[in-house]
């Protein structure tokens, strides 16, 4: 290749380069107000409300406790999305498994163990 053309090439992909740039900061100055709007809207009390909601739920864990057979006497106690300890489950199939459990099942489960 001679000089020429090596400084043609040059040229050319330097002038590619600028317009996929000057493309790029264009497309970003169009969808600014959007991005603005929405983050506005994500930083209002109601909303930030609801997210920190969405997030509390997300991170809660179900109650596998087998309430009917766990601690049949104490019908409606359970709290199915909020597990705080871990319980032991006995399993013919698999033997002994740690579950999480709510607070009034592991309670019941303590009570109706401490009573047998």
């Amino acid at each position: 290749m001679s000089k020429n053309k090596d400084t043609e090439l040059a040229d050319k992909l330097a002038e590619v380069g600028r317009r996929v740039g000057q493309a790029i900061t264009d497309a970003m100055e169009r969808i600014r107000p959007a991005i603005d709007a929405v983050a506005e809207a994500a930083n209002r009390p109601e909303v930030r409300a609801v997210i920190d909601r969405a997030e509390k739920l997300v991170a809660r864990r179900p109650c596998l406790c087998f309430c009917p057979r766990a601690h049949p006497a104490d019908h409606d106690i359970c709290e199915p999305f909020d597990a705080v300890v871990t319980g032991q489950l006995s399993s013919e199939l698999l033997g002994d498994l740690d579950v999480p459990l709510c607070a009034p099942c592991a309670a019941a489960r303590a009570a109706r163990k401490f009573a047998s």
